[in-house]
């Protein structure tokens, strides 16, 4: 068996004596990995570490892989010919198994959903490590055994009694050792916080504030006079923060999207797996250009306080905390959750098809209470969409030379929400606590108080219910929306395609991100 690692970023450090090739950060020492005799001892060492990382290690013959427990920096890798390929490249692995042709299932549920669910990407021999996975290649009778183990999961665990006093102490706790590690990582250096209308990105700048950090730029961007602007700058300024905003125009997207460097942004960014991160690209290189931004500053994304909290729970489990639901009821909610960037017969593959991928994903049981139907929901998404689309913006700071850190999604403040009653789990009890926080050290407490700039409106709420999107009549309730009310994009994006093409796909249903996904299979696909 013959294994070709590559691992060309810079990034990549030789650790313990060139041991283990780590790429991000773990705060625990890596010593426990190599003292491991077993996977499964392999898997507990990684369990116990918190940080933001990518692990490659050789050891008694046999070969390690290990992403973080939210996949932010991934890793790709196949097999063919007994030859092991592994690199943080997906096209690197496309390029050495020789496949050309994307898989078609993949290809649909990439353009439904923005993203390939599992260890899948859009190409067939490429795979790639999923959230919290390890992965092991062994060699048995002189042929390779790939084998992997999941070695964390978003799980919760339901008190049997609680205080909810204490808890909100707890989560204050949890937030501000949170925000401690990103401080330490920072270590001084400037901290940029992608300021939107919402509460994470808000939670975040207030705790920065209460630990007195000084080297501190917000900024927020698109359309002049957008909503999410105008909320940004005020929590901005009730913290006495600087803020800048990036204006979005049609010239500068159409400009830009002309450019290599767009198209290559694009590529790097999607690693075959999902949408790249298009919505802050624009603004992160425009601040490069005008050296708004320090050199080796961190950016610190708000992503994604609100699912961890339990935003993403859907809204009839708490209507009725003792209801029991069927297999059937978690597929179909999924796949209505998930598959909804265009109607279903704009893809050639069946529902059934996908279904059945959801249904091999989940655990399988005859009834779910409403404790067990909210974890696989939120299980589901934290190891798809969170992980291979949202943490995905990393790649924009990384693509511009830029370092980044999650800290709504550092252990510490997870683990905390991991053993919250599902009670609380509704969002609400989170947002409480965040615009509290935030009224407490904002300069003009009247002034300041502004709930979440993208709070949905009545026909957002109608939009999203699940009835409508089983009917599949979205696109024609937005359809209807968008000639009464004229609503003003916020980010100009689609200027950068062709008019015609854009009205074309949103008069058969293609929403703003699944136009994305059809434009970008258009432009690389195969």
């Amino acid at each position: 068996m013959t294994i070709k690692l590559h691992l060309p970023s810079p990034l990549w450090q030789n650790k313990l004596d060139g041991a283990i090739q780590q790429r991000g950060t773990c705060w625990q020492p890596l010593n426990s990995l190599l003292e491991a005799k077993t996977p499964e001892q392999v898997g507990q060492a990684l369990q116990a570490q918190n940080g933001f990382y990518a692990l490659v290690w050789q050891q008694q013959n046999r070969t390690y892989a290990a992403v973080d427990h939210i996949r932010s920096i991934p890793l790709f890798y196949a097999l063919k010919d007994q030859t092991f390929f592994l690199s943080d490249e997906a096209e690197w692995v496309r390029e050495q198994v020789g496949n050309t042709k994307m898989d078609p299932l993949a290809r649909d549920e990439f353009q439904l959903a923005g993203y390939v669910t599992g260890q899948d990407t859009l190409f067939p021999d490429v795979k790639q490590l999923q959230a919290g996975e390890l992965l092991l290649v062994d060699e048995k009778n002189g042929l390779p055994e790939l084998a992997t183990e999941r070695y964390y999961r978003f799980l919760h665990t339901e008190p049997e009694s609680y205080n909810e006093a204490d808890l909100y102490q707890q989560l204050d706790k949890a937030a501000l050792a949170s925000i401690d590690n990103l401080i330490r990582y920072a270590n001084g250096r400037q901290i940029v916080i992608p300021l939107s209308g919402g509460y994470d990105s808000r939670l975040i700048a207030v705790l920065l504030k209460e630990a007195n950090y000084d080297n501190i730029l917000t900024f927020t961007y698109g359309a002049k006079g957008n909503k999410e602007a105008a909320y940004s700058k005020i929590v901005a300024d009730n913290l006495g923060l600087e803020w800048r905003f990036v204006e979005y125009t049609e010239a500068l997207w159409q400009a830009a999207w002309q450019t290599d460097e767009r198209k290559r942004y694009q590529l790097e960014g999607s690693n075959w797996t999902s949408l790249a991160h298009l919505q802050d690209w624009l603004a992160v290189k425009i601040m490069k250009e005008q050296g708004i931004v320090e050199n080796n500053a961190v950016f610190a994304p708000g992503h994604s306080g609100d699912m961890v909290a339990g935003s993403h729970i859907p809204n009839f489990i708490h209507a009725d905390l003792s209801a029991e639901y069927t297999k059937d009821d978690l597929v179909e909610h999924l796949f209505n959750k998930h598959y909804c960037l265009t109607q279903h017969e704009n893809a050639q593959s069946s529902v059934s098809m996908f279904k059945e991928k959801i249904e091999k994903s989940i655990v399988l049981q005859a009834t779910y209470t409403a404790q067990q139907f909210a974890n696989e929901c939120e299980k589901h998404n934290w190891k798809n969409r969170q992980s291979k689309f949202i943490f995905n913006s990393a790649r924009v700071y990384e693509f511009f030379d830029y370092d980044w850190w999650i800290p709504l999604w550092d252990k510490e403040f997870v683990r905390f929400f991991e053993d919250l009653p599902l009670s609380l789990r509704n969002h609400e009890w989170y947002t409480e606590y965040v615009q509290n926080k935030y009224l407490a050290y904002s300069k003009n407490i009247a002034e300041a108080n502004v709930s979440n700039a993208s709070d949905a409106g009545f026909a957002k709420r109608v939009s999203q219910l699940n009835i409508i999107k089983k009917l599949g009549i979205r696109p024609l309730l937005a359809k209807g929306y968008k000639l009464i009310v004229k609503p003003k994009s916020l980010l100009l994006l689609e200027s950068a395609y062709n008019k015609k093409d854009v009205e074309e796909l949103e008069r058969k249903g293609y929403c703003s991100n699944g136009r994305v996904a059809y434009f970008f299979l258009k432009d690389f696909g195969s």
